[in-house]
Formats: C-alpha cells, structure tokens, sequence
C-alpha cells in the first residue's frame, strides 16, 4: 500500500521529460532545416551574382570574331547599282567602283541567283566579293586611293577518280545513264579515233574502264579532267591508252607499250566546203589557161577560214611567194614537209625559225597570188616530193623514249592494274562474267 502510493509520482514525471525532449528534438529540427534552406538562398545568391561575368565572357568572345559580312541574293534584273541600293551604299562608291575598271565588264553582267557578299563598316564598303565562276570569283577592295578589282581563283584539288561502264546503245546514252561527263566520252573517241570507228563499230556489250582527274573546291565537284588512263573492250579486243607529257604543257596518250595513239599529222589543214581541185599531175590551170602539175589540194573555204598546222615542225617558209601568194611552209623533219598558199594573212607574231605544234593557226583563208576564189592551197612533201595529201598514209607520232620509257610502264601498269580491279569488281557486282582479252 505504501510502494503503490510513493511510485504513484514518478510516472507524470518521466512523461514530462519524455515531452520536454520531444519538444527540444522538434525545434531543433526545425532550426536546422531553417538554417540549410538560409544556406541553399545564399548559395542561390551567389550564383546570380556570378551572371555578369558569365555575360561579360560572351561579349569578349563576340569581340573576337571576324568581320561580319552582308550577303545579298540577286534576282532577275538586278544590276550592281540595285545590289548597292538595297545593301544601303551610295551611288558614288558604285561610280568609284566601276571608273577606269577592266572588269567593269563582268561588274555590269549580274546574273540571277548570285550571293554577293559585301563587308560594310560604318556605311563604307571594304571589301566586295561576286561570283563569276564555280573556280573564279571578282574581289573588289578598298585602298587608300580608291578601289581595286581582281579576278581570283578558288583554291582546287585534284583527285583520280575511276568509272567503269558496259555500252549498251550509244555512247553517249551510256554515259547518260551512268552519269559520265561527256567530256570523257569525248575524248574516248579522240583517243581511240584511229583505231575504232565509233560510228558504225560501237556494238552493246562494249567495255569501258577510265580512270580520270576530277577537280573539287571544298569537297565539292566543280569540274571533270582529263582521262589518265582508258581501256576499252571492243568485240573480245582491248584497246588501251595512258596520257603521258610530251612537253611544256602538252600530252598526248600512248599505248602501255609506249606506242603513241596519235597520227603525227591531221589530215587537212582547215574545215572546208569542198575539194575545189584535186592532186593531179596535169591540170588544167583555171587562170593561166594551160596544163600543169597540181601538187596538192584546193580546200574551198570563206575568207578568214584559220589554216592549222597539220604536224609539229619549224617554219620553214613565211613570205609572199609568187603565184602561191602568202605561202607558209614547215618542215616537220627530215622527211616530212607541208605548204599552205592563198592565205590572206599570216598568224601574228609567226616568224621564220617558230616552232609549232599540230593544230596551231599558222594564218588565215584568203585569195592571194593565182587563185580564182577563196580557198587553201595544200601540199604535203616526203623526201621533198609532193604526195597527195587526201590518200597518203599518215604516219604515227613519235613514241616514248627509250631514257623515259621503264617510268612509264610502271606507271601504266599500275593505273590499269587498278582499272582492272575495278572493273572485274563492278562486273561481279552485277553477275557478269569477266571478259578476258
């Protein structure tokens, strides 16, 4: 009875301090999380504050960057003075643009669909860049004492490009639907041109392999080159050429054996209308009214037709010269020789002892000494007698050289080695089988 009354008082007591220590646990947490969330707003503030500098960075790399240019697209009818208007630049920076300018020309000629770009600091122009080309562009720039205009290039990589195709119907509606430039058709045929005939022998199921120089200005195509290196298989016969340097910025195309594909000589000097009179060893001369040797070919052709050097060699002759008139004559070597006569004029700056190439313009279509109309007198000599130049038969370039001649073929076998790949690579892509020849 006594124990029960005395433990009576401890318990209210042990929960008051249950309590109290609740109560001191629950603000004790509430303080703390009022302390981290003061904390976490500080810690916010500090961040904003750091904004300006952030945005001060920005600006300083603004400030760094280039100049900033103005483009403006052109469309029909535009003219420089329409651009200058529209771009805020006035009349008289035109007029000094265009004075005493030698590209004034290409200035006035603004074409549809051009992006002009103009560098314009406070209304004044600096600088000027017009498209001419895809490989030229006109740079117009200020100087202390005006403006200046250059015709520039883009800077352009050449790169070996490869192409293999199977004819089927023409040539040229193969290289349609294969996407080939038809400027390598083109030169298929030149090169080929004495040894297939192209108009009646092109059959379905012909080859061709090409490999080729293809131009890029930043990745991107602007233009085809010359083909390298070329095979083409005619009726189970392979006909192959590889393009080789032959001088200050000439070549010509070789068989890989170093046989030159090219005939020394063209077979006529001009494009004319007609043979006006043939070869012949007694003819009836239309002016001095008498039989004589002809000892060449009468190409009709208008006044001013270009005459053409038919083979390289030396002039040998450049004069008037009797009844030939204005006569050129060129001596290819010792063996060969051709005379052009009639001509109205000679080429300008052509002289004795001048070298020329076959294809060169060595004068001009006329009627001078003995003729009864405009035409171009031909003859061609072997061993210094006259041949008819319309049935002789012409001779081949030279061919390598023995000095240069293992370079070249390991050249050549290494481009057709590719070519070869290639090619058996496509026709196994598509089923085919390979066409030994």
């Amino acid at each position: 009875m006594d124990q029960r009354q005395s433990a009576s008082p401890k318990a209210p007591r042990k929960l008051s301090i249950l309590i109290a220590v609740f109560i001191a646990f629950f603000l004790t947490s509430s303080l703390i999380i009022q302390l981290f969330a003061y904390k976490q707003k500080l810690n916010y503030a500090k961040k904003s504050l750091s904004l300006p500098k952030l945005n001060q960075e920005t600006a300083d790399s603004t400030a760094k960057k280039g100049p900033e240019w103005t483009v403006i697209k052109t469309y029909n009818g535009d003219s420089l003075a329409s651009v200058f208007q529209r771009a805020g630049l006035s009349r008289q920076t035109l007029q000094e643009i265009l004075y005493k300018n030698k590209q004034a020309n290409i200035l006035s000629k603004i074409k549809p669909n051009q992006d002009i770009k103009l560098l314009i600091r406070n209304h004044a122009l600096q600088k000027l860049i017009l498209p001419v080309s895809t490989t030229q562009f006109l740079e117009v720039s200020r100087e202390n004492k005006g403006y200046t205009t250059q015709l520039q290039s883009h800077k352009m990589e050449s790169h070996n490009e490869y192409i293999t195709a199977t004819v089927q119907g023409s040539l040229y509606s193969t290289a349609k639907r294969e996407n080939i430039s038809y400027k390598l058709i083109r030169q298929l045929t030149e090169i080929f041109n004495w040894e297939i005939d192209f108009a009646k022998e092109v059959r379905a199921g012909d080859q061709i392999s090409i490999v080729y120089e293809a131009y890029y200005i930043k990745d991107q195509l602007v233009d085809t080159g010359d083909v390298l290196a070329i095979s083409y298989i005619h009726q189970d016969k392979i006909h192959q050429a590889i393009r080789q340097k032959t001088g200050p910025n000439h070549f010509d195309y070789f068989t890989p054996q170093g046989v030159s594909l090219k005939k020394a000589f063209i077979r006529y000097p001009i494009k004319f209308s007609h043979i006006s009179s043939t070869y012949s060893l007694s003819r009836y001369h239309p002016i001095l009214h008498y039989r004589r040797a002809h000892k060449g070919i009468d190409l009709a052709a208008p006044i001013g037709t270009p005459v053409h050097a038919t083979g390289d060699g030396h002039i040998q002759i450049i004069e008037r010269h009797s009844g030939y008139g204005n006569m050129v004559k060129v001596a290819h070597n010792k063996t060969y020789s051709s005379l052009y006569a009639h001509l109205l004029r000679f080429q300008k700056g052509l002289k004795r002892g001048d070298f020329v190439r076959r294809g060169d313009v060595i004068g001009y279509v006329g009627q001078t000494g003995l003729a009864d109309g405009p035409h171009c007198h031909y003859e061609f000599h072997i061993n210094h007698q006259p041949i008819n130049p319309a049935t002789v038969q012409l001779p081949r370039a030279a061919p390598i050289p023995a000095r240069e001649m293992a370079a070249f073929k390991a050249r050549a076998n290494s481009l057709f080695a590719q070519l070869k790949l290639i090619h058996d690579a496509k026709l196994a892509a598509t089923g085919k089988k390979k066409t030994t020849a």
